[in-house]
């Protein structure tokens, strides 16, 4: 073993977690300038629009060639419980990251 080996490895390693900060980042800053969009998506879950929609489709009056995932039962539902899930996990990484430095 080389006597400077664990300078690559942790040179490595800052390279490895440079990288996932940045795309993390990267992926924040997505989600935050979209928000808006998901309140809005959201919104349109509980609302009468919604129920209009999905009555129109049961009757056959929405054209068959268009993507309608907002209507299907679980679309919605499921996004907001994957950013309940998202949002708790970042906060048990932010712990874990606030207490190592």
């Amino acid at each position: 073993m080389n006597e400077y080996e664990h300078i690559t490895k942790m040179e490595t390693i800052l390279n490895q977690q440079t990288a996932a900060v940045q795309e993390l980042e990267i992926a924040l800053k997505l989600i935050e300038n979209h928000f808006d969009d998901f309140k809005t998506l959201f919104e349109y879950y509980y609302s009468e629009q919604r129920n209009r929609d999905l009555q129109d489709d049961a009757d056959g009056k929405i054209p068959d060639d268009l993507q309608r995932g907002v209507l299907s039962e679980d679309g919605i539902f499921d996004l907001v419980g994957d950013y309940r899930d998202t949002a708790f996990h970042m906060m048990e990484i932010a712990l874990k990251m606030l207490k190592a430095g």
